[in-house]
């Protein structure tokens, strides 16, 4: 006898042999156990699930000489004749080859002659979609209301293609799609049988491969014995089929969880000697990261439809839900970039590499172009003041008002020094030394006679200390300095600064942000310095009485402020720092006179300060505690030990940082500002008249605080 292929020779012959499609067997078992039969069934489904095989097998129920049964008894003549396929009372009909409307009139001719055997005359139509619409309409009638002795049995792959006018006549069943499960079960009872040795990854192989079809599985399985000789091994099943082991993605995922690239690339190397499709990889990739996210989301919740699923709970367990999340996303995107790779095993590659790049808190150097030319030249600054010695104290802030020149007074000739350029707004206020005490009386500024020339002086009248208050705010200069005659040089008045508890809240608008970051146009709606009065033009200018010291109760303490709008962030930071006392720290309001910035300032202000003597612990929610890195921790430390003038011991532990933060206290207080601005314009009496009279509204969102 000849050989016949495991498709056929397993077909189901009876209802408890199938795999798969319960809910279809169960409602037929049942209308047939009470004869409750409709005349016509639909069964739709893919290829290979059992349509045509559960329509043979009503046939047998129908029309077995044992009666109407769900267990037929398959050893009758016409039971015999039905597996055999030459059955008279059953008509089988391909519908793909017989689409014409005459063949269709033809066939309904000789429905209303009974049976010659069997209990009902069974048409049996495959493919159905495939019938033109003249046929749909020529069995319309007919399918409506049939002879009692006749049964109508469909089967399609493409419901959507019936007219619903057949469809509403019908019992529609629509089958399943095989599991992996179901599929691996029945390959296993299959092999068994025929005495077939087999591994069981080769079964799943061919599982994953059938894309669940049970008749797919089966032509795969022959196909395999054959490559094989007569015996299935994952090695040959892989080959065969162009793809690779489960356990080589098992692998992968190992070597990207471990961080180990050279030990990703060996294994990449070795799966390309089978030259496999890099698409079908990366979607086995994104299945594994999706059954380890659902794992991890939900424990267990993985399924072993590749037959792997305690390696799935081993990689939940090893691999974190952010880098599950990262893997998927490179996987998903690198499966899109790959058909415009000019290589696949380049794309394919290049997708690892950024799993293994991009994780959170890998090490890796920063891109100098990821960060705007002001934020680089202030890490410069601020990276060059941590390598060198600290830079002297500067200058005592310059007061707010200066003596006016007499008019007897005439300017020296310029120095050297003074006849060069103005130095930047950054060094202003650090680089002037302290003048000396003269013995002339009349020792003219040098920024006084810059609008005249050398050997001019002033006109009467005029007020150049008022003139270049103007000028100043543009230029940048650091304000003069004028002798007083016949007075010893006066002593610079300190301008009254407010205190940290003073500093204004725009401040504290961005945590990401450092003493160094503000911007020098801050100066211009900070505090300008305020212009001396003039005198009448009439009258001589009179020597200016020194001017008393303000009554202030305590020494005013210098915060960053005036240093920023003289646009010197260094000379801030410094200022800051030394106006608040170590044993006065607060961490959430004194936080910028640490000084940080970039990544490192941005990670600490999300932290909760607690010291304990000699060390410091600060708490980072789990999110902002992965992306702190080793580097992160050491700017960190030199930042407190530069304060608080001591070594100190850092510690960073994973926790609830709570609401004591510099972030939400920087978050509270631009709260408040917005807050106080919005009730500041609802409450102005010309906002108030102008809604009244043109029934106006405040737009909301539009208003913002003044900084």
């Amino acid at each position: 006898m000849s050989y016949q292929v495991l498709a056929r020779k397993w077909r189901p012959k009876t209802f408890q042999d199938m795999v798969g499609q319960e809910h279809v067997l169960k409602a037929l078992v049942h209308a047939l156990d009470h004869e409750r039969l409709h005349h016509a069934y639909l069964f739709t489904g893919t290829r290979g699930v059992g349509k045509t095989t559960i329509g043979r097998l009503l046939a047998r129920c129908l029309n077995c000489e044992t009666g109407i049964t769900s267990s037929p008894c398959g050893e009758c003549n016409t039971c015999q004749e039905i597996l055999g396929g030459r059955f008279v009372d059953l008509i089988e009909i391909d519908a793909a080859s017989r689409t014409k409307v005459e063949d269709m009139r033809e066939l309904l001719d000789n429905v209303q002659y009974a049976p010659t055997r069997g209990r009902f005359k069974i048409y049996l139509i495959d493919e159905v979609h495939m019938l033109s619409n003249s046929s749909f309409n020529a069995l319309l009638k007919t399918l409506e209301e049939p002879p009692d002795h006749v049964k109508f049995l469909f089967a399609t792959t493409d419901p959507q293609k019936l007219p619903v006018t057949i469809l509403s006549r019908c019992l529609q069943f629509n089958l399943k799609r095989m599991t992996p499960e179901h599929i691996v079960s029945h390959l296993h009872h299959v092999l068994e049988q025929e005495q077939i040795p087999f591994e069981d990854p080769a079964l799943w192989l061919l599982a994953r491969a059938a894309d669940g079809s049970m008749r797919d599985a089966l032509s795969l399985t022959d196909q395999a014995i054959a490559f094989g000789n007569q015996k299935l091994a994952a090695s040959d099943v892989s080959a065969m089929l162009g793809t690779i082991d489960q356990r080589d993605i098992q692998k992968i995922v190992g070597a990207l969880v471990k961080g180990d690239g050279p030990a990703m690339l060996t294994e990449v190397n070795r799966i390309a000697e089978f030259s496999p499709d890099y698409a079908v990889i990366l979607s086995d990739l994104l299945s594994l990261f999706h059954r380890v996210t659902l794992e991890q989301v939900v424990p267990g919740s993985a399924d072993n439809a590749m037959g792997d699923a305690d390696q799935v709970k081993s990689i939940a367990r090893e691999v974190s839900a952010e880098d599950a999340q990262l893997f998927y996303q490179a996987a998903l995107i690198g499966r899109k970039d790959l058909t415009i790779t000019p290589d696949a095993r380049m794309g394919f590659e290049m997708a690892l590499l950024r799993m293994l790049t991009f994780r959170p808190g890998s090490e890796r150097r920063d891109p100098p172009t990821i960060r705007s030319q002001g934020q680089g030249a202030l890490d410069e600054r601020s990276g060059a003041q941590e390598d060198s010695e600290p830079a002297p104290a500067p200058a005592a802030p310059e007061p707010a008002s200066r003596p006016s020149v007499p008019e007897s007074a005439a300017p020296e000739p310029a120095s050297p020094r003074q006849e060069a350029p103005a130095p930047p707004a950054d060094n202003a206020g650090a680089s002037q030394p302290e003048p000396a005490p003269t013995p002339e009386p009349q020792a003219a500024a040098p920024a006084a006679g810059e609008g005249h020339s050398a050997g001019e002086a002033p006109a009467a009248g005029e007020t150049p200390a008022a003139d270049e208050d103007e000028k100043e705010p543009e230029r940048g200069d650091p304000a003069p300095t004028q002798a007083q005659a016949p007075a010893p040089q006066p002593t610079p008045e300190p301008q009254p600064q407010s205190g940290p508890e003073d500093v204004p809240l725009s401040a504290y608008d961005d945590p990401s942000l450092t003493s160094g970051d503000y911007d020098e146009s801050m100066s211009m709606d900070a505090a300008p310095p305020a212009p001396a009065e003039p005198e009448p033009e009439s009258a001589p200018m009179p020597e200016p009485a020194p001017e008393p010291a303000p009554a202030a109760a305590e020494p005013a303490r210098p915060t960053a402020t005036a240093a920023i709008e003289a646009g010197d962030a260094a000379a801030a930071n410094e200022e800051t720092r030394a106006s608040v006392d170590p044993a006065e720290f607060e961490w959430q309001r004194d936080f910028r006179v640490l000084g940080l910035s970039g990544m490192a300032g941005n990670l600490a202000s999300q932290a909760a300060f607690r010291r304990e003597g000699a060390s410091v612990v600060l708490t980072l929610d789990s999110g902002h505690a992965r992306l702190l890195t080793e580097r992160h921790r050491e700017r960190i430390g030199e930042a407190l030990n530069a304060f608080f003038g001591e070594s100190l011991k850092l510690t960073v532990e994973e926790g609830e940082s709570g609401p004591e933060t510099p972030a939400a206290f920087a978050e509270r207080a631009r709260v408040a500002r917005q807050q106080a601005a919005e009730a500041s314009i609802a409450e102005d009496p010309i906002v108030q008249n102008i809604v009244q009279r043109f029934d106006g509204t405040i737009v909301e969102g539009s208003i913002e605080p003044v900084k």
